[in-house]
């Protein structure tokens, strides 16, 4: 099943609007006072469906769609589809002064319209750089165009619009008139919205277009041999693969535990080190103090040296002096 799951806004809605997502992804329900923006949102959507600036009911009196939407040449809307495999985008931004679309095969992603600086790029060619390696199609300038990829309605298209239809009918016409509808709450009559079912079922011709399958059957064979080969016993009744792939189970499990302990140790390394980097100052400023006190004992520990050396000396010279004097009394004798 494909639906619309998110629009983005991004410089729009009057300048009022420098960025929102939205996402609709389920059953969604508006509610807020006059102003809040219900209206934009809920027009916004139907463009997406419908195609139509005229069906919008946006009254005369108030601005018109691409001036409400597009005030700069950087207003975007981008619109997210899921789908079975994955997710496309439809852009909406304006080109010579007219609103076009452009399909790319990926999720929104804001790296791809916002720049580090948190600025929108101004062109389509820088947010073409951004995408990088995801494909993307050319303009679709043609409202009625892009309702025909949209539905699925590929006559004349080229066949790289084909994986972007919501479903596939050639005859859909009265589908986006429903929608309209639905969303302005007209014309909801019974029986209008039976002879939209038929029409919609009643194809022409229905033809089954094999390059849709082809991609899922190119490897049938090898995934068909890989079975086979799954199922292939030795002469002991033992599947030699199962066993390799029991063995690859082990070794696997082995190493999510030995990865997952290795975050742990991780984990607890990266506390340590941050409890040393919280302790380092303290320790420094405990370091600091501690050599100032052992400077100051190495000083007081030399003058302690030096005082008993003096003292020692004196003691010394007043023996010296006494044991002269006597020897000098009795050299006078």
């Amino acid at each position: 099943m494909r639906y619309l799951n998110k629009i983005i806004f991004l410089n729009s809605a009057d300048k009022s609007l420098p960025y929102a997502e939205v996402n609709l992804d389920g059953n969604t329900h508006f509610i807020g006072t006059q102003g809040v923006g219900k209206s934009t949102l809920l027009r916004a959507i139907l463009f997406f469906y419908n195609a139509n600036k005229q069906k919008l009911g946006i009254p005369r009196e108030k601005k018109t769609f691409d001036e409400y939407y597009f005030p700069y040449p950087n207003s975007y809307i981008v619109y997210e589809v899921k789908t079975e495999i994955g997710a496309f985008c439809v852009l909406a931004l304006k080109s010579q002064g007219r609103v076009i679309f452009r399909f790319f095969d990926s999720e929104y992603k804001q790296s791809y319209f916002i720049d580090n600086d948190g600025n929108v790029f101004e062109t389509w060619d820088k947010i073409r750089d951004n995408l990088g390696r995801v494909n993307s199609t050319k303009k679709i300038d043609s409202y009625e165009d892009y309702r025909n990829i949209l539905y699925g309605n590929n006559k004349g298209l080229s066949n790289e619009f084909r994986k972007y239809a919501l479903l596939e009918s050639r005859q859909y016409q009265n589908i986006p008139s429903t929608i309209t509808n639905v969303f302005l709450n007209t014309k909801l009559d019974a029986e209008f919205v039976k002879e939209t079912i038929i029409k919609s079922l009643n194809e022409d011709e229905i033809k089954i277009d094999l390059e849709t399958y082809k991609s899922h059957l190119r490897d049938f064979e090898t995934e068909l041999n890989d079975i086979q080969i799954w199922a292939n016993k030795n002469r002991s009744g033992e599947s030699i693969v199962e066993k390799q792939a029991e063995n690859v189970s082990k070794f696997y499990s082995a190493l999510k535990y030995l990865e997952k302990n290795k975050e742990e140790l991780a984990t607890q390394l990266g506390w340590a080190l941050n409890v040393i980097k919280e302790k380092q100052p303290i320790t420094q400023e405990l370091l600091k103090i501690e050599e100032l006190k052992k400077k100051n004992m190495s000083l007081q520990k030399q003058e302690h040296i030096d005082a008993f050396h003096s003292d020692q000396m004196n003691q010394i010279m007043q023996q010296f002096l006494y044991l002269h004097n006597l020897i000098v009394k009795k050299h006078l004798r």
